[in-house]
């Protein structure tokens, strides 16, 4: 029976001084979602390193999706996440990171 896909949920938040992104480290299968939730005035700026591309998050929306293709190979995909508003890289309790396991 082939696995279901599921959706990830990443929260950025914007407290005093800094932008924090919980959980910093995201294990997702190819064929997943990453929903990015975010505070409403921020504008955020997203790179990705091989699962996907980079988009902006407009103040306006509350969320964003990332789709991991289903060709993404197993690995560590590092990303950067830029407020705005603070001039400041969001940080997490470690380098902000997506997993693709390998399937067995």
């Amino acid at each position: 029976m082939p696995r279901k896909h599921k959706t990830v949920n990443v929260w950025v938040t914007c407290p005093k001084g800094s932008c924090r992104i919980r959980p910093s480290v995201v294990k997702v299968h190819p064929g997943d979602s990453i929903k990015f939730h975010k505070p409403k005035a921020a504008t955020i700026y997203f790179q990705f390193s091989g699962v996907g591309r980079s988009f902006k998050a407009k103040p306006e929306s509350k969320s964003i999706k990332l789709k991991i293709a289903k060709s993404s190979r197993p690995g560590k995909y590092p990303y950067a996440a830029f407020c705005y508003e603070k001039k400041a890289f969001c940080t997490g309790s470690s380098m902000p990171i997506i997993i693709v396991p390998r399937l067995l």
